[in-house]
């Protein structure tokens, strides 16, 4: 057993894909086919189906990653060890996020980190808070950025901003922006309400936070819902009524004049985002300075 198989293995099983595997260590496909086929020999076990359906690890596969990885993560440390203040040290970083952290928040973090670490590169997929989870269970990716805390303790779980969600409004509204404060309940009860599809977590906010106010989501007129923020906004600035989104989303919106937003000043409108990675695995040289990058700028308790 070679380390490069080892990471041919790797890298097949967090794609799924031999072609994207290939391509993304820069050697042919039959090369990738070639090498887990030795691989599998050597283990005596088969660690991924390969079918007209795709690529799918087995459940020895999946036990087998676990250990891949570990043993990848060893070399890597030992290149650090005699190593251990050279900021060229490179590697690779995949994050599953879902949408307002990953449009918002991971651009600013990872610029920020890559000043440090010029060559470490990453790969970001932005889907919903439900499948962030999913995906995170499948060891496709190194960390996962959501606002809600999983309800598994496989994953460890740290706050690394402090979010909040404001009402925003067309400017053209005419109803004093006054009652928002005084009557919130009444306030969205009587306006158009724009909203998040189901499966994001900010749409989990807001029905989170309706329940504490005794809104029910079926007494709101809801003309229109859509998959990201940034719809949302436009189409409040374009006046078809008004909307909850996550006050980091809006600043651009706010700030061109195209809509008002309106800070609530209580703690329910308060979340927290996460970064989240898998207690299973270790992690690498590069995905740990990561972490560390993120717990350093992480807000205060």
């Amino acid at each position: 057993m070679e380390i490069r198989q080892l990471e041919i293995f790797v890298c097949v099983a967090r794609m799924l894909s031999f072609s994207k595997a290939a391509e993304a260590m820069y050697i042919s496909q039959p090369t990738v086919s070639a090498q887990i086929n030795s691989l599998e020999k050597t283990l005596g076990a088969q660690l991924l189906v390969r079918n007209t359906k795709g690529v799918h690890l087995t459940k020895t596969g999946r036990d087998f990653l676990i250990y891949a990885q570990k043993i990848l993560t060893l070399r890597d440390q030992a290149v650090v060890s005699v190593n251990s203040e050279d900021r060229s040290i490179g590697g690779e970083i995949d994050i599953v996020s879902s949408t307002t952290p990953a449009q918002h928040l991971l651009p600013d973090i990872i610029a920020s980190f890559q000043a440090q670490w010029p060559k470490i590169i990453f790969r970001v997929d932005q889907v919903d808070s439900r499948r962030v989870l999913q995906e995170m269970n499948g060891f496709r990716y190194d960390f996962g950025m959501v606002g809600t805390i999983p309800d598994d303790d496989r994953f460890e779980c740290f706050p690394v901003f402090d979010d909040e969600l404001v009402l925003i409004l067309p400017n053209s509204f005419s109803r004093d922006r006054g009652d928002a404060h005084e009557n919130f309940a009444e306030y969205i009860l009587g306006a158009p309400f724009i909203m998040r599809e189901a499966g994001s977590g900010t749409r989990a906010e807001i029905e989170g936070l309706l329940s504490k106010i005794g809104v029910d989501l079926r007494d709101l007129h809801i003309p229109a819902y859509f998959s990201d923020a940034h719809s949302i906004l436009l189409a409040v600035a374009r006046g078809m009524g008004v909307s909850l989104v996550s006050k980091m989303a809006a600043a651009m919106y706010v700030e061109a004049g195209l809509l008002t937003a309106i800070e609530m000043t209580s703690d329910l409108f308060m979340r927290k985002i996460f970064l989240l990675y898998n207690k299973e695995l270790w992690l690498s040289p590069a995905q740990q300075a990561f972490a560390d990058h993120a717990r350093q700028i992480a807000p205060s308790p």
